[in-house]
């Protein structure tokens, strides 16, 4: 699959262009021996691509803990950043973005097939129009900055949600929950076969002048609350990203995991 082949370029009148956006992805080993994390942004260089199908933000995280969680991330952005460049637009983004997730998932199972269990997170949004459209796998982040606040836009498919019904019903005693062993464990996940937990945008969301939309690995929420990350957000998509990086490896965490964003600032 390879991310370099180019659309053609077509005439489009300077009045119908939009402005660019400003993009940019950050990604850090951390204080692990592997980087499992994976990001990247269609070009939003290429006027025919922004004004036919948007601008594509995409985030994966591999499975910790097993094998093939590089590959499969990296095989997911790709097999993703790929259809949206060249698969036919037939329907409205938040529908063809289930399609672009289907045929990636579809995909990275079959590049497991007969190996052993992996899999990989997923967040990834088309801006078009400055409608957002996002789609989410797991438990990376989406979020939008608004106003200096941040709004997490998405939620995580892991057990501790189970645990937390387990709760409402009496099932559970409220002391076991922080404290499960299983709690973090995904129970949605690219490469686990047929998805069965997707969360995405029922209706796109209106982006203001000023607006940043964040997708966010665990290594970054897990390191910085919600106060940090929208000081990291300033100018442009590429400062807010090395601000980000820096403040995450100011922590110093002994166990900092992989981390990783890609970034999207609405003029």
């Amino acid at each position: 699959m390879n991310l370099l082949k180019k659309t053609p370029q077509e005439s489009i009148p300077e009045e119908e262009r939009h402005k660019q956006p400003s993009c940019g992805t950050m990604k850090n080993i951390g204080r692990r021996s592997e980087q499992q994390d994976c990001v990247a942004v269609s070009d939003i260089n290429d006027p025919v691509l922004c004004q036919q199908r948007g601008v594509f933000l995409t985030l994966a995280d591999g499975m910790g803990g097993m094998s093939n969680g590089a590959q499969v991330s990296s095989m997911l952005i790709q097999a993703l950043q790929n259809e949206f460049r060249f698969r036919p637009v037939d329907a409205e983004p938040d529908r063809w973005m289930l399609e672009l997730v289907g045929e990636a998932n579809r995909q990275v199972n079959a590049y497991l097939d007969g190996k052993a269990p992996s899999g990989s997170t997923l967040v990834a949004a088309i801006i078009k129009e400055n409608k957002l459209h996002f789609l989410t796998i797991g438990d990376s982040r989406i979020y939008l900055v608004r106003g200096g606040g941040v709004i997490p836009l998405n939620r995580i498919h892991n057990y501790g949600q189970k645990l937390d019904l387990m709760l409402l019903k009496d099932i559970l005693p409220a002391a076991a929950l922080a404290t499960h062993p299983q709690r973090a464990a995904l129970t949605g996940y690219v490469g686990m076969g047929d998805l069965e937990n997707i969360d995405r945008s029922s209706v796109p969301i209106t982006l203001q002048p000023g607006d940043t939309v964040l997708l966010l690995s665990d290594g970054v929420f897990g390191t910085l609350d919600e106060k940090e990350i929208a000081s990291c957000v300033c100018s442009t998509a590429d400062i807010t990203a090395i601000r980000m990086e820096r403040m995450v490896l100011a922590k110093n965490h002994p166990r900092q995991d992989n981390f990783s964003a890609a970034i999207y600032q609405y003029e």
